[in-house]
């Protein structure tokens, strides 16, 4: 064991010393996930999706301040403007206007329209969730105006002086709204940016960086010197692959406490099981690890094994999932998708992240990682030679 951590040290060591080495490692990843993320939307948790509201009062009796304080309970961002503001101010996603003579219809027992105008290139769920609130708080609103109208016929307008004393009553129902099981819908943003570009480089270090070094070892003779050392054949491929997996190992935990501290400094989401995340990520470094070892010992060349640890980090990264969701794919693409232990790791980050599962519930790709990596491994034990 003495050898093999010794060996892994040494690795890791060398590494940590090559400053292109470790700009891939941990600069580059963060820059993809964030301009892609940006690209492909923020990305966000049902619970927590919220909205924007202009609201334009025209009526200033006491009903619209009701409804406004009513919306502004409801969670939406409320900017109240008059109608002179709203025609200079810029960037307006959607308005709420409020007619001048609100208040006295309702009163007087009239219908009333509200006119909810929104811009054409609006996000479709952030307008969905303001509709929703906007109707909660109207909802709200009706309940007051009943318990004012208690006691008076049907016909006997409300008086603003009675619904000005009520009291707001607390509430004896809430409401808690989120996913019921699964949510198929397709993960965008930094949902799928996250995971995606973290396995993608974590693999492409681990097939360049890993099989080049391995490879260069071989070329030069390292590894034939290393043989007359007290250490078996065993041991020297067994440190490879340990050397390789702390550096992924460090890459990962360096990437999740990026992720974890964009998540509490600017909202960033990265779903509620960060230490799951990171826990499948170092099953698939497991699983990467001895890749680059088996390549590095296939390739004499350092320079043709980086080139094609390129190539097939691309094509993993690609049809496993790593640059878009296998949820807009066709379902043959995405049981393809399983030949590739990308396609595994996406499938079990995507469960923690976007569909609400736990550590449990990514079994089944955990167990499909272990195996990639034990087949790695034997691959890795054939192929490089040491004496």
């Amino acid at each position: 064991m003495r050898s093999i951590a010794a060996i892994a040290r040494h690795d890791l060591r060398l590494v940590l010393s090559d400053r292109s080495a470790v700009m891939w490692l941990f600069f580059l990843p963060v820059v993809f996930a964030t301009f892609f993320g940006l690209v492909m939307g923020s990305g966000s948790s049902p619970g927590d999706a919220a909205a924007s509201l202009t609201v334009v009062n025209q009526d200033s009796g006491e009903l619209s301040k009701a409804l406004v304080a009513e919306l502004a309970g409801e969670g939406l961002k409320i900017t109240e403007l008059t109608p002179e503001e709203r025609e200079s101010t810029e960037n307006i996603v959607r308005t709420l206007v409020i007619p001048a003579d609100f208040s006295s219809r309702v009163f007087a027992l009239e219908k009333v329209t509200l006119r909810l105008e929104k811009e054409p290139d609006t996000s479709s769920e952030a307008a969905l969730v303001a509709q929703a609130r906007i109707t909660a708080a109207i909802a709200r609103l009706l309940g007051r105006l009943v318990e004012a109208a208690s006691g008076l016929d049907e016909n006997t307008p409300i008086s603003p002086a009675t619904f000005a004393d009520l009291e707001v009553a607390e509430d004896l129902v809430l409401v808690e709204t989120r996913f019921a099981g699964q949510a198929r819908v397709a993960p965008d943003g930094f949902a799928q940016s996250i995971p995606g570009y973290t396995v993608m480089f974590v693999m492409l270090v681990a097939l360049t960086y890993g099989a080049a070094s391995v490879s260069s070892e071989r070329e030069s003779g390292k590894l034939r010197r290393l043989v007359t050392a007290p250490v078996s054949r065993a041991e020297i491929i067994a440190g490879k692959i340990v050397g390789r997996f702390a550096v992924a190992a460090m890459q990962i935990t360096v990437l999740v406490l990026v992720g974890v501290i964009a998540n509490r400094a600017v909202g960033v989401y990265i779903g509620d099981h960060p230490f799951q995340m990171w826990v499948v990520l170092l099953f698939f470094g497991l699983t990467v690890a001895p890749l680059g070892v088996a390549l590095g010992g296939w390739i004499t060349d350092p320079d043709r094994a980086a080139s094609t640890g390129v190539i097939i980090t691309m094509v993993m990264a690609a049809f496993g999932g790593c640059w878009w969701p296998l949820e807009v794919v066709s379902p043959t693409l995405q049981t393809a998708a399983l030949i590739f232990p990308t396609g595994w790791a996406m499938k079990a980050l995507h469960g923690l992240i976007s569909f609400g599962n736990s550590l449990g519930g990514v079994v089944p790709e955990l167990l499909a990682l272990a195996a990639f990596a034990v087949f790695f491994s034997i691959l890795a034990a054939r192929s490089l030679r040491v004496d």
